[in-house]
């Protein structure tokens, strides 16, 4: 019996899209709006290579925008959500507030385990 791998577990089709130590983190600093990979560099906290390679792989797969910016002399790219992208948006809300969430009961537990409720 062949299995659908889609079917069997959608949520590893968006991981393959959003996954990774890196991409999340983009993604979430994209939700307040356009950044350069400047910007970007600075808030995710990652290389100048790494960043180009995931923000390229973003870019094909249609999550983020990549569009030249031009003030004065000075020319920038300027990252954002395509209108496809934006529908992860409420994805990641979710995701981040579990996080915010699982956190709070993780430090539920630890104090626990020091005989001290929180």
């Amino acid at each position: 019996m062949a299995i659908d791998k889609i079917r069997d577990c959608p949520v590893m089709e968006t991981i393959k899209v959003i996954g990774g130590k890196w991409k999340p983190r983009i993604l979430w600093h994209l939700r307040a709006g356009p950044a350069t990979f400047g910007d970007l560099r600075r808030v995710v906290g990652i290389s100048e290579k790494v960043l180009h390679e995931n923000l390229l792989a973003l870019a094909r797969d249609d999550i983020v925008s990549r569009t030249p910016v031009k003030e004065g002399d000075m020319v920038y790219v300027e990252y954002d959500y395509t209108d496809y992208g934006r529908s992860l948006v409420p994805v990641l809300n979710a995701m981040g507030g579990w996080g915010l969430f699982h956190a709070g009961q993780a430090k539920v537990a630890v104090d626990q385990d020091r005989g001290r409720a929180s």
